[in-house]
């Protein structure tokens, strides 16, 4: 349970870090650093690295949660 718990944290960060990145190459590029939420709604402004981190960060933030309940349902 400890390396479970540990793995889902190293994602769970990892994955906001990444999502971290992503919006600060947007704001870069676009020097638009008012509507970074735009990382997080509309995807489609992304440029293809941009892209890259995105979903680099949806996946591993997908696989920490479903770390995390998988953690949650097996430890009751």
């Amino acid at each position: 349970m400890v390396i479970a718990q540990a793995v889902e944290t190293v994602l769970l960060v990892s994955g906001i870090v990444m999502l971290v990145r992503c919006a600060f190459q947007y704001a870069a590029r676009t020097d638009n650093w008012h509507q970074v939420n735009v990382v997080l709604f509309r995807v489609r402004s992304l440029s293809n690295d941009e892209l890259k981190w995105w979903y680099a960060a949806m996946i591993s933030l997908s696989l920490g949660l479903m770390i995390k309940v998988l953690v949650l349902f097996l430890a009751h």
